[in-house]
């Protein structure tokens, strides 16, 4: 499920001076870093974590991150710890967490796409952020994937430390084949930067292509078919709006194709194991220590936060929910064919094993 490389003469561990190790956690808004962040908070006394938020609108990224207090997978520890007082000590669940968070929760604003300036010292980071979209169009999944990783990898190395680094990736990084694959590093012959920088310049392309006349023309017809008794003005809204779903589905089409070209099922796997190179090159290869975690695909949680928790309906939850609820009474699979899902607080709890044991 993971694998580590690091130089040999590299120190096992690397103690912070304020006595207490400091993580630093992206992706803490999304189902898997929740989880995460609840697990270290739980189960540790000296851990301080500074977690990745960008501010969304109005809303700063350390009130984004409270607003996690009020979600089940926090408002369930909180019930515990009201149920741990007693008649004679009455214990305030609610008030000992947001405590708890206060004291041991820091807040890195901003986003991977534009990393901040990494200042405070780190002896672990946590990189769980991605887009789990298998089809978005092909420069948002690379700008997400691959240039967050990149902004990561760059802000770290520009501060001058040297944390362990667990980089959560996914099983599927192995591609498009057939029996056992070994844990280990990639060998896949695609330059990320190479791949980077197409799908960049992909829509700049694709909007040129939704802009030639015989595009706007087919547009233009469709809209006054279905609304020309609304005027001129509503034919140009609709037209302009099939434009840009146009440019959309093309980008996913590009991407799609893409990595199916270059031995993956998806874009989404394309990119995490791209990803995946970029850590090879700009952490392990500068002399740093990388772990990679490879889950499959994570589901509900069996013990932790509580059985069943799941945060969000995406990859296999929309086929579980319509099963459970009779909407889709049946499916067809191999009866002998193994369901490659994993609950999620197994994959919190070896990504905290690993980070609890940095490479050599």
């Amino acid at each position: 499920m993971s694998h580590s490389t690091s130089p040999a003469a590299q120190s096992a561990t690397g103690g912070s001076t304020s006595g207490g190790r400091r993580i630093l956690l992206t992706g803490v808004t999304g189902f898997l870093g929740q989880a995460v962040l609840r697990s270290l908070l739980e189960t540790t006394q000296d851990v301080h974590v500074t977690a990745v938020v960008r501010p969304k609108g109005s809303v700063t990224g350390r009130k984004r991150l409270e607003q996690l207090l009020r979600k089940p997978v926090f408002s369930s520890w909180a019930d515990l710890l009201t149920a741990e007082g007693s008649d004679e000590s009455p214990v305030d669940g609610r008030a000992r967490l947001k405590e708890i968070f206060d004291t041991r929760v820091g807040v890195l604003e901003g986003d991977l796409t534009d990393m901040p300036e990494i200042t405070d010292p780190f002896d672990t980071v946590i990189h769980s952020a991605s887009s789990v979209s298998f089809d978005p169009p092909i420069d948002e999944a690379f700008r997400t994937n691959v240039g967050g990783a990149q902004n990561l990898y760059e802000a770290l190395l520009a501060s001058g430390q040297d944390p362990h680094v667990i980089h959560v990736s996914t099983a599927y990084v192995g591609g498009i084949s057939k029996g056992l694959r070994q844990e280990g590093s990639l060998q896949a012959d695609v330059d990320w930067r190479a791949e980077y920088e197409a799908a960049l310049a992909a829509r700049a392309r694709v909007e040129a292509e939704s802009r030639k006349p015989e595009t706007l023309r087919s547009q233009i017809r469709a809209a006054k078919g279905r609304v020309g008794r609304m005027g001129p003005k509503t034919v140009a809204a609709v037209s302009e709006d099939a434009r840009r779903e146009w440019v959309d589905e093309r980008l996913i089409d590009f991407g799609r194709t893409r990595a199916q070209s270059v031995g993956w099922t998806d874009i989404y796997t394309f990119t995490k194991a791209m990803a995946e190179q970029v850590a090879e090159e700009l952490w392990a290869g500068n002399g740093h220590r990388v772990s990679f975690v490879r889950p499959s695909i994570i589901e509900s949680a069996m013990t932790k936060p509580f059985p069943g928790w799941i945060d969000g309906y995406k990859v296999a939850d929309p086929l579980i929910m319509a099963y459970g609820r009779g909407l889709l009474p049946e499916f067809p699979g191999l009866p002998d064919s193994v369901l490659d899902i994993v609950p999620v607080d197994t994959v919190v709890n070896t990504t905290l094993a690993v980070a609890a044991t940095p490479p050599p």
